[in-house]
């Protein structure tokens, strides 16, 4: 006779993966974003940082981030995904702590480009880890349900650190800071007395020649393409949003916050839309059409000098990358033997777009002003839709889009 399960151990084992990655998501976005805006802040009325040098510190952030993804790959396949999210989180937190006691702009640069650095131990290997044995519709839903998590945490981020910037400037860092020990805590804690999560031995690793053969798409070229220009739009606003909006259009932090919360809302919108529906699978249509919405709403930008302009304008912008970046996701991974690779690849080419457009919208902010810097994201969008142009012509005709599969090239 089976000996029933104590009645704490019997509610605790019905939380799984998906109970920890989800949660921990929105935590550890939150915080990043909170970090990321309270930075910017701090930077400007602490140390006196002009928008080059601001650009400068988000560049390097990201520019380490995308070196450790494949730097610390090595460590993430030695490691079950749950314990390099702890090591990520430790490692941060004593990384912000010291960032807290510099006095120097160049020592902060550095030491929040090496808080970049460790993230590459949480975000590609708990993608690697969400996403295991899951194709077509059920890794789409998987997908939809990890955006909308993490996005949550950009939503919520601006709006927190615009206001506790007003109440302290180191106080955005803070609560970053304390929320990044929560998320490794939470980690922990599940380790020990989650009995799926234990018993869960998924551990990212190289496809080996015994493998089923890889089954991806080519279509993960024009998404990645799309994901890269899509991150320098965005990388360009995280820098020019919060200080055009206080410098020249005279907004408090907590508005600004209020700003950029609604793009990120919109962007949860997105992910939510795209999860629903599937009519996009296989269809390079969409993967351009993404990109081509956003010159409209860079010229639009070019001309905003009010609150109004930009609440119309940024959540747009918003939805136009949450298209890209799923896109990206789900064309990266779908039919893939080796996930965690591809999510390191989606990663870092996000990262490449983050990093430039942080350095081109903070220089070209600081020696021209906002329209040059928007004009500037234009050319680059301009070309990328370019790009995706020629290689959906080519693959036009040689795509059909299977039931319940990734997209195949034939």
């Amino acid at each position: 006779m089976r000996t029933p399960l104590h009645p704490a151990r019997a509610f605790l084992s019905r939380f799984g993966r998906m109970h920890v990655i989800l949660p921990v998501s929105v935590l550890n976005s939150a915080a990043y974003t909170i970090i990321g805006l309270g930075l910017v802040f701090y930077m400007r009325d602490r140390l006196a940082a002009g928008a080059a040098a601001i650009g400068l510190a988000s560049a390097t952030f990201n520019a380490l981030y995308f070196v450790g993804c494949f730097v610390l790959r090595p460590v993430g396949l030695r490691m079950m995904p749950r314990y390099s999210l702890v090591v990520s989180s430790a490692v941060a937190v004593a990384l912000l702590s010291l960032l807290l006691t510099a006095n120097s702009i160049a020592a902060v640069i550095l030491l929040y480009g090496a808080v970049g650095f460790t993230l590459a131990l949480f975000w590609p290997p708990i993608m690697g880890w969400l996403s295991a044995a899951l194709d077509g519709r059920q890794l789409n839903s998987r997908i939809s349900h990890f955006n909308l998590a993490w996005s949550a945490g950009v939503i919520v981020g601006p709006l927190a650190a615009g206001f506790l910037a007003q109440w302290r400037l180191e106080s955005p860092l803070v609560v970053g800071s304390v929320l990044i020990a929560i998320v490794g805590g939470v980690v922990l804690l599940a380790s020990i007395f989650l009995s799926e999560i234990r018993a869960d031995t998924h551990r990212d690793r190289r496809a080996a020649p015994g493998d089923a053969p890889d089954a991806s798409t080519a279509l993960r070229y024009p998404a990645w393409i799309g994901l890269v220009s899509s991150y320098v739009v965005l990388g360009a606003l995280m820098v020019i949003v919060p200080l055009h909006a206080r410098d020249a259009i005279g907004l408090a932090e907590g508005a600004v916050g209020i700003l950029l919360l609604s793009r990120g809302l919109a962007a949860a919108i997105g992910f939510w839309a795209l999860g629903v529906w599937a009519g996009w699978h296989g269809r390079p249509f969409h993967i351009v059409a993404a990109q081509l919405a956003m010159v409209p709403l860079l010229i639009a930008l070019m001309g905003a000098g009010s609150l109004a302009a930009y609440a119309i304008v940024l959540p747009l912008v918003g939805l136009a990358v949450a298209a890209s970046y799923t896109f990206s996701v789900y064309y990266g991974v779908a039919g893939a033997s080796d996930r965690t690779r591809r999510m390191a690849i989606h990663e870092a080419l996000l990262t490449v777009g983050s990093v430039g457009g942080a350095l081109m919208g903070g220089r070209l902010y600081e020696a021209s002003g906002a329209r040059a810097a928007y004009l500037g994201a234009i050319i680059v969008v301009g070309v990328a839709v370019g790009a995706e142009l020629v290689i959906a012509a080519r693959l036009r005709g040689g795509l059909r889009r299977p039931e319940g599969n990734a997209p195949q090239i034939e």
